[in-house]
């Protein structure tokens, strides 16, 4: 008998989570597991092969508000309820925190199913946020106690989230799969809509445009560095547009590329000299495996989660860097927000080619330990059950 599984989203537009989603469904198809897949909305961004059976709980969109979108979650619940029943649905696997509650409603208002929930955020990166954050915190509190399993992507996150609900009992971590081949495939493209000049240094950031992503931070080392050091931004979000602003107040317009949404960062990562991730807070920050398998040196805050695991993960994951940097084994760490020390870590890594080149090395090896083929068998456990 064909195995089968069910997996769910709010949608598939362009993000962390969504990607490594479309993935794992990529990969089970290859192994001829049939893969059903709900959706909230229907943005979509990334591709699935076409024998994934998708269904769509709704006509949402990004465009409605928080709001109206919280308030769907009851009647989205009877849906998926009503898809359980009709399917003979035996269990759900769901990412991100709307799907995960529409998931455990569904099971609250009585639908007869297992329900596995993917938790990708530092749980005190909501605790201490902002309203909508703290409403996502409540109803983790509330509903998290029903799952039949929560999935961590990360060891830290499971230890900080079992500190605020210690009442979970049933959890396992699966670190998040990449694609090696394909991103090695695409960071070979050639750039045609950015030149980068021979005499220049090139500092690159991929992601969200948003508050805990400390741009500013990065912006503000720049006017420290050398004027040959240029930084490119790719991403968009909410700060965007104040962010520009910034920039050109501190006069650095010419030295600070915004390059918008983009279908291939790879070949932008690998044709610069360092990635840095300035983040406050990460889960588990796909972009620094995916700037290791380019061989792209890597320079990263010691957030809570994520970063320490991947770039030195013969530490202790309860530590975190407070002062001056750490060359660890796969990149460089340093405290959050602290100028100086991203300041010190660049012009380390720019001047020691010994170092730099081992980096380049070492970590598209250790990338390898994060590709699908490793990690997929790990899914197909909690997933094909009997």
């Amino acid at each position: 008998m064909k195995r089968e599984v069910t997996l769910f989203i709010n949608s598939l537009t362009s993000g962390g989570a969504e990607r490594i989603l479309a993935i794992v469904a990529t990969e089970l198809v290859k192994q001829k597991i049939d893969v059903n897949l709900l959706c909230i909305e229907k943005d979509s961004v990334y591709k699935i092969p076409k024998e994934v059976n998708v269904t769509y709980l709704s006509s949402l969109s990004k465009y409605d508000s928080n709001i109206k979108k919280f308030l769907y979650l009851p009647l989205l619940a009877l849906r998926l309820k009503r898809y359980i029943k009709k399917n003979g649905t035996p269990l759900i696997q769901s990412h991100i925190y709307r799907a995960n509650f529409t998931n455990l409603l569904a099971k609250l208002f009585g639908a007869k199913h297992q329900v596995q929930v993917v938790e990708v955020t530092n749980i005190g990166n909501l605790k201490d946020g902002g309203f909508a954050k703290r409403v996502n915190f409540y109803l983790i509190k509330f509903l998290y106690r029903y799952a039949n399993k929560v999935i961590f992507i990360s060891q830290k996150m499971r230890e900080e989230f079992l500190k605020n609900f210690p009442y979970v009992n049933n959890y396992c971590v699966i670190n998040n799969p990449h694609d090696i081949e394909k991103i090695e495939q695409l960071s070979q493209e050639r750039v045609e809509n950015f030149t980068f000049q021979k005499d220049k240094k090139y500092l690159i950031t991929v992601g969200r445009l948003s508050p805990e992503k400390r741009l500013y931070s990065l912006i503000d080392t720049l006017k420290e560095l050398n004027r040959d050091i240029e930084l490119l931004i790719v991403g968009d979000g909410v700060e965007e547009q104040s962010l520009k602003a910034y920039t050109k107040e501190q006069n650095l317009q010419r030295r600070v590329h915004f390059l918008g949404r983009v279908d291939n960062p790879f070949k932008y990562i690998k044709a610069s000299d360092i990635f840095v991730l300035a983040s406050e807070g990460e889960g588990f920050p796909n972009v620094i495996i995916e700037s290791m398998v380019c061989g792209t040196p890597i320079i990263s805050t010691d957030c809570l989660t994520g970063p320490r695991e991947i770039l030195a993960p013969t530490t202790n994951i309860n530590f975190q860097l407070k002062e001056d940097i750490e060359v660890a084994q796969y990149g460089i760490l340093y405290p959050i927000d602290d100028r100086d020390s991203l300041k010190k870590a660049i012009e380390l890594l720019l001047n020691d080619n010994e170092l730099y080149t081992n980096y380049q090395k070492e970590a598209q090896t250790e990338a390898q330990r994060y590709s699908v083929k490793n990690i997929i068998n790990q899914y197909k456990e909690v997933l094909c059950v009997d």
